[in-house]
């Protein structure tokens, strides 16, 4: 009677008194859909951050085939203004200015002023700089902190100090 009671109890709870095998030749076809999956939300995870929030992927530029842009965003020498303190020699020059919007006369002139010493070269367009850019400057900065620039703007660094700083129409007069 103990089979019968079992099979009872089995009717009441809806089970069956069948051995169930678990089938598991699907489970690497789960295990592949699982991470086709996660590569996938990962990816646009990336992609939405790197459009959105640092401004990395700029669309139009991909989708116009634009080379110009291209050009310019692979600037020699070219540092985030966090990393201006932050160089290897004993002195040097920071020009800051919008990679996109070049005023060739204060370039020539820096290239030709300043071959002599090492010009590293900060973008004010960009989103990771954009702490240290503004419409006022603080010419008196002596920490990174402190440091407000316009667009143009020179500094010459020396000792991790700031020992000179032109801006605009002073790089003309002064680098001359």
């Amino acid at each position: 009677m103990g089979r019968e009671l079992r099979r009872k109890q089995a009717k009441r709870e809806g089970k069956s008194l069948k051995v169930e095998k678990i089938d598991e030749s699907n489970s690497l076809t789960k295990y592949l859909k699982i991470i086709i999956g996660l590569i996938i939300v990962i990816t646009l995870v990336y992609l939405l951050s790197a459009t959105f929030i640092t401004k990395e992927i700029n669309w139009s530029n991909i989708l116009k085939k634009d080379t110009a842009n291209n050009e310019t965003a692979n600037v020699k020498n070219s540092i985030l203004a966090s990393a201006i303190f932050k160089q290897s020699e004993e002195e040097y020059y920071v020009y800051f200015y919008d990679f996109n919007d070049e005023d060739s006369n204060i370039s020539s002139i820096i290239e030709s002023k300043l071959s002599d010493s090492k010009v590293y070269y900060v973008d004010t367009s960009s989103a990771l700089n954009s702490k240290y850019v503004s419409d006022t400057s603080n010419k008196n900065a002596q920490k990174l902190e402190d440091l407000k620039v316009i667009s143009p703007t020179v500094i010459k660094i020396s000792g991790d100090a700031i020992v000179q700083y032109y801006e605009k129409n002073e790089i003309i007069n002064n680098l001359k």
